[in-house]
């Protein structure tokens, strides 16, 4: 029998699957940074990790697709199997929340050093290994299955020359395009569809082919056994392809708009994404919170009334009188703008405020629901890029770029402090709010404020009461008695006086421990992440002990009240 022309040309599909490859490896290798780092930060610590857990499935699946290429070749097998990693990266978004909180949790009860690494490092395995192992094999199987024993360096460099254009747009496409307009969710399913889809149209127009081309009844019962044999397998193929169409199917329904936040916090009024972060914003009572992250902090907030919010920003407003009347202001790291906001609306301060972010996204926010101050002149750019070209000297620098578990490097370092103090004028003062505080040699915070040391006459820090952070204040007039000054300051307002005092009584010199960070061999990663160790391990010790005397049983009826 004449068997008819296939349903699709095998050959062009084949490099049409290498390209979309490509595209999705490095889509989904992007959209995971997003993920881990909502969770766990995003720094060079976590992008180490999942380059390191994906290229090692890479590696794998390139290995274990080469000899199964050799010793079973089958392309029904390898599109099936791209049908279920294509599946199971729709699926991401939805599992891998309960996955990174269970496996962080259960981690937590045992392991004292490393939580955020170990915990990151297991969930990328557990979430990317099994997908992107399926992956890996693509490249080695169709370079055998196109060439069979010959060897063309023609197929093969286009083959390798598809997959790696693949990469590069896959490479651009979350950070420009995918997460900034359909989030880090439908990223996901973006990329896992398109591997599954390659799947699914492979598989379906495979059995079309073999419906159409089906032997005629034979006499031979050996020939009738063998038809027997592959159509069982034939049929197995099909039912497993079933399934995981129907999960797919699935998780286009349940990961589709997925919250990151799986609790889905009633407090939550707005959770988005911008090219550099999450976004999330709450409401509890009168007074809007910010966070870039679900696990740790709280970047900003304000009250409806513009009223003291009990937090670190209360402090920064004693700058208002350490100064000149009405002062020259730089922020670096502005955020939602509390501290400019309460600048302006709370002080009624006649000052002049230049607010530096970065992200376009939280400026957005500030306006939306924040009540940023119209006269603030808010700039998006990074903060070093930005004083770097600034010509303008000012009376208040304010330094609050470092999130709660994270902190750009490039503004820890000696040469970014000399910056700060070259726009700082002689008699003005330059504050700094550091988070995760540790009292350790070598932590994150001592290590910042060693620098800083280095570069100022005069540096001063208050431990914030009831927080893991600090406050700085420095200048750069060595006969400036900012700590009398500080203690000097009256105003009328009982509840910020209360502030100020207790801030005069605690505020206290520096001790240099003698730590620098330099551009060159800056590894405040690394700092940042022993000195959240030690604050997680504190916070943690009660539900430990807990653990120890009341068992499983009783952790679970403390968190649940």
């Amino acid at each position: 029998m004449e068997k008819k022309k296939l349903f699709i040309n095998h050959r062009y599909f084949y490099f049409i699957t290498e390209l979309f490859v490509g595209i999705a490896l490095m889509g989904i290798e992007m959209s995971a940074s997003r993920l881990i780092s909502v969770y766990f930060s995003s720094s060079q610590i976590i992008w180490t990790i999942i380059i390191g857990v994906i290229m090692i499935a890479m590696a794998a699946g390139n290995y274990i697709g080469g000899r199964q290429a050799d010793k079973k070749p089958s392309y029904l097998r390898l599109y099936i199997e791209l049908l279920f990693a294509g599946t199971w990266i729709v699926l991401v978004p939805f599992l891998g929340r309960f996955i990174i909180a269970g496996v962080t949790v259960l981690f937590a009860l045992f392991i004292t050093k490393g939580l955020v690494i170990w915990s990151a490092l297991f969930s990328c395995i557990i979430l990317f290994v099994p997908p992107l192992l399926f992956l890996g094999k693509v490249t080695p199987s169709l370079i055998k299955y196109s060439l069979g024993e010959k060897v063309s360096g023609k197929v093969i460099g286009l083959l390798e020359a598809l997959n790696t254009i693949g990469s590069i747009v896959g490479t651009f496409l979350p950070t420009f395009l995918t997460i900034p307009f359909i989030g880090t969710s439908n990223s996901f399913v973006l990329f896992g569809s398109m591997i599954a889809g390659l799947g699914l149209v492979y598989v379906t127009t495979h059995f079309i082919d073999k419906f159409r081309n089906r032997p005629k009844e034979t006499a031979k019962t050996e020939e009738v056994e063998e038809i027997k044999e592959n159509k069982k397998k034939e049929l197995k193929a099909c039912i497993l392809s079933g399934i995981y169409a129907c999960f797919w199917i699935l998780g286009l329904v349940i990961s589709s708009n997925t919250s990151l936040i799986f609790w889905k916090e009633q407090t939550m009024i707005s959770e988005s994404e911008s090219m550099y972060n999450y976004l999330k914003v709450d409401k509890v009572g009168k007074t809007t919170y910010f966070s870039t992250n679900v696990l740790f902090g709280v970047q900003s907030a304000i009250n409806d009334d513009y009223s003291l919010t009990g937090m670190y920003y209360d402090n920064l407003l004693v700058s208002r009188y350490l100064v000149k009347e009405n002062p020259d202001v730089l922020v670096l790291g502005n955020g939602t703008g509390s501290y400019a906001t309460m600048m302006k609306d709370y002080l009624h301060c006649d000052c002049n405020i230049t607010a530096i972010e970065i992200d376009q996204g939280i400026i957005d926010l500030s306006y939306k629901y924040f009540k940023m101050n119209e006269d603030v002149n808010v700039i998006c750019d990074d903060g070093r890029n930005y004083i770097a070209r600034d010509k303008n000297t000012y009376d208040i620098i304010l330094v609050d770029a470092y999130s709660s578990i994270s902190a750009p490097f490039h503004m820890t370092t000696v040469e970014f402090f000399t910056l700060v103090k070259d726009h700082l004028n002689d008699d003005g003062i330059m504050m700094m709010n550091v988070n995760m505080y540790s009292d350790k040699k070598g932590s994150f915070s001592s290590s910042l404020c060693d620098t800083a040391y280095s570069v100022f006459d005069n540096l001063y820090a208050y431990r914030v009461d009831g927080g893991s952070g600090m406050e700085v204040f420095a200048s750069k007039n060595k006969e400036m008695p900012l700590i009398d000054n500080v203690k000097a300051v009256t105003v009328s307002d009982y509840a910020l006086q209360k502030v100020f005092t207790r801030l005069g009584n605690n505020l206290k010199p520096y001790e240099d421990t003698g730590i620098r960070l330099y551009d060159d061999t800056c590894d405040v990663e690394m700092r940042s992440m022993h000195t959240l160790d030690d604050v997680i391990q504190l916070e943690l010790q009660y539900y430990r002990d807990i653990y120890k005397e009341r068992g499983i049983k009783g952790l679970f009826e403390e968190l649940l009240g």
